[in-house]
């Protein structure tokens, strides 16, 4: 009889053990295959577009974020339609979060498009632990701004993240730094948890990194590629290609690769901390 009840509790104890072994397994398993997408620069060219959500379609990623300048004009509800349509693809697999770009030149519209965001064109998203911060770059950005202050206030938490805007702060294409945010984002960002600061508008890749944070311009969703305007001190990368950025998560690290239409791999690089 003493056998009889210790057996079950044992029995009990050993499966209970068991069961959360198997349930950290399976959450480190899917940590470990969590998958986002980030592209930007759309406008312009939808058969480009088209295929390049095609090849991100076979990642199936769970989140898919956008550097902004969906459309043309961003001025009337039939281009946004049509950008819904191309990337119904996509948004079987996960969420879509925007950046709102220059060419988005209408903010009541772009708003009206995306409801989730709650009226508000920057934004903070949580996934699998990661803070996506997004800002929208064609409102006041300067110090005494109401953007820069919400900004500020973020990174008080010290979550790590990534940054999306539109606009880059370090760039070698025709804009390069054109709204001056390299007098004030780099220092602001130096204290945080900020780990890579993503951008477009110049239609291009590249990558540079400066005081430990590395910057990423991806604007090759579409619009006219571009050639080297300007000197970069910082580049270490840079390709004149249609592409897209695939980032899965590797425990604390996560791995960006960078893929050109041809399905080459223009870049890859990985980002700790996480």
């Amino acid at each position: 009889m003493c056998n009889s009840k210790i057996f079950p509790s044992s029995f009990s104890q050993r499966s209970l053990l068991l069961s959360i072994l198997f349930s950290l397994f399976f959450l480190l398993f899917s940590c470990l295959q969590a998958r986002i997408a980030i592209y930007g620069d759309t406008r312009s060219n939808p058969d480009i577009h088209k295929q390049i959500v095609k090849q991100i379609a076979t990642f199936k990623p769970e989140a898919i974020f956008h550097t902004g300048d969906l459309n043309s004009s961003g001025k009337n509800q039939k281009e946004y339609d049509t950008f819904f349509q191309i990337i119904s693809p996509l948004t079987q697999f996960g969420e879509f979060y925007p950046a709102r770009g220059n060419h988005e030149k209408d903010l009541s519209l772009f708003l009206k498009n995306f409801p989730y965001l709650n009226g508000s064109s920057y934004y903070t998203v949580m996934y699998d632990s990661i803070r996506f911060i997004i800002l929208d770059s064609v409102l006041d950005l300067s110090p005494t701004s109401e953007q820069y202050c919400w900004l500020h206030e973020q990174l008080q938490e010290k979550i790590p993240s990534l940054l999306i805007l539109h606009h880059p702060v370090f760039s070698s294409g025709e804009h390069s730094d054109e709204l001056g945010l390299q007098l004030f984002l780099p220092e602001l960002l130096q204290q945080s948890s900020v780990k890579v600061v993503f951008s477009a508008h110049d239609h291009n890749y590249e990558r540079s990194e400066y005081n430990n944070i590395t910057y990423i311009v991806t604007g090759g969703g579409g619009a006219p590629l571009r050639e080297i305007y300007s000197h970069n001190p910082y580049s270490l990368v840079f390709s004149k290609q249609h592409h897209y950025i695939i980032a899965e998560r590797e425990g604390p690290l996560i791995n960006f690769k960078v893929y050109a239409l041809s399905g080459d791999i223009i870049d890859t690089f990985l980002i700790g901390g996480f």
